[in-house]
């Protein structure tokens, strides 16, 4: 099946060969960002010249004068504004198709795993299909380490394509896999207080969390990286009990528990930290300063830790704040915030760690418009990509995205109307599960 998808990519391959100048429009995420750099990284090892534009989502046709429009981790379920691009066009996006697009008096390329029989919610995220392209393109391979940010940010697992781009990484000595936790680096205190992945809820907790510290036997002044065997073994299982008493998924758990990525030529070794420092940009409009961590200029790299503690800190604080507002469904629950400074972590977050047991919903209302996060675990039998479409369509908006994370945008003024379908939708599916 990764032979199929190759056959396109190398159709991509040789439509950006062929273009003098590109235009790469991606995601604004840790998949987007990656995703994207792993493709200008390619393109300018090709002498070509690129422009680079980080959006939030794919709203209207793109207006360039470049020879080539590439779309990156979006596109796949934009059918109509694809087919309304003049110029050639190469998407390289994993949500699921959806439509047709109409080529015409123009080459499109749709490098996604889903039309090669792949699984582009857990097996391939946009920055290892990007990496397939790049392949295709030349000697990339070092590019493997910064495909692992889409991997390991969009939640997926190393298996199928996901593990043949990392396998490949850890032969050429890009990437190394350790035993250990795949947690950040740094003191154990400051490490556990401002995770969120996993989330353990020790924010503004000393007293607590000193009680958990002191009946491991640590004080907090360890550094992560430099834990025995057995102190990880300690803190790993007093982690995975706290977890499951809030409520998290326990699938979670194989996410952070056995081995430790590291890239070992990156600006951030550590693979956690170095999802988390890019994704963090994304979100506080600094998409470029992810996209230079990923093509490895340190000038940038002390911004990028700031903008990351930051954004951990807010994030955390929200966090706070709104889990004492959430809401049930009938088989659903959701939160409604006005002007938040983010949606889908928090989403993520709380659905993942803490309410794990229906889909989540998650609506931030600014001005006119409201922006929704949806998120469920494979347990939960929704598709939340199909929910969403179905759901925003109703009220005059737009959504999609996979079955357990998906988003749309609406008017604002059908947030209630919006909700009501949702439930009524999720209901439907559970009860024919």
């Amino acid at each position: 099946m990764l032979d199929m998808l190759r056959v396109e990519a190398v159709k991509a391959a040789e439509l950006i060969r062929k273009a003098e100048s590109v235009h790469i429009y991606t995601h604004y995420d840790a998949d987007g960002i990656s995703s994207g750099a792993v493709i200008a990284i390619a393109v300018k090892r090709l002498g070509k010249q690129f422009h680079l534009t980080f959006l939030k989502g794919l709203n209207s046709v793109p207006e360039c004068d470049s020879d080539l429009v590439i779309l990156s981790d979006m596109g796949s379920g934009y059918p109509d504004i694809v087919s309304e691009i003049e110029q050639d066009v190469v998407i390289i996006d994993h949500h699921y198709p959806i439509g047709r697009i109409e080529a015409e008096d123009k080459i499109v390329a749709h490098v996604n795993p889903h039309l090669a029989g792949l699984d582009g919610t857990y097996e391939l995220c946009a920055s290892s299909t990007a990496y397939i392209v790049a392949e295709c393109l030349g000697n990339n391979e070092d590019l493997t380490a910064v495909a692992i940010a889409g991997i390991l940010g969009d939640k997926q697992k190393i298996v199928g394509g996901n593990e043949v781009v990392v396998k490949k990484g850890i032969e050429l000595g890009f990437v190394d896999v350790q035993k250990g936790l795949n947690i950040h680096s740094g003191k154990l205190r400051e490490v556990l207080q401002l995770s969120t992945e996993p989330f353990l809820d020790f924010y503004e907790k000393d007293a607590e969390l000193d009680e958990f510290l002191g009946k491991i036997g640590f004080s907090g002044e360890e550094e992560v990286d430099e834990l025995s065997e057995e102190e990880t073994r300690k803190l790993a299982n007093a982690i995975v009990i706290r977890l499951l008493k809030q409520g998290a998924y326990d699938g979670v758990i194989e996410e952070f528990i056995g081995r430790k990525i590291v890239l070992k030529e990156e600006l951030i070794k550590n693979a956690v930290t170095y999802t988390d420092v890019i994704n963090a940009c994304g979100r506080a409009a600094a998409c470029s300063v992810g996209f230079a961590i990923c093509a490895k200029d340190e000038s940038y790299l002390e911004k990028g830790y700031r903008i990351w503690k930051k954004f951990q800190i807010e994030l955390l604080e929200e966090i706070t704040k709104r889990r004492e507002e959430i809401k049930e469904g009938e088989c659903i629950r959701y939160l409604v915030m006005e002007k938040a400074p983010s949606t889908g972590p928090v989403a993520t977050v709380l659905s993942r760690y803490l309410f794990s047991d229906k889909p989540f919903i998650a609506v931030n209302i600014k001005n006119d418009s409201a922006k929704v996060s949806s998120r469920a675990n494979p347990r939960i039998k929704v598709d939340l990509g199909e929910v969403m479409r179905l759901a925003a369509e109703k009220v005059g908006g737009r959504g999609g995205g996979h079955s357990v994370a998906a988003g749309a945008m609406l008017p604002a003024d059908r947030v209630e109307e919006f909700i009501k379908e949702v439930d009524r939708l999720c209901c439907a599916m559970l009860s024919s599960s």
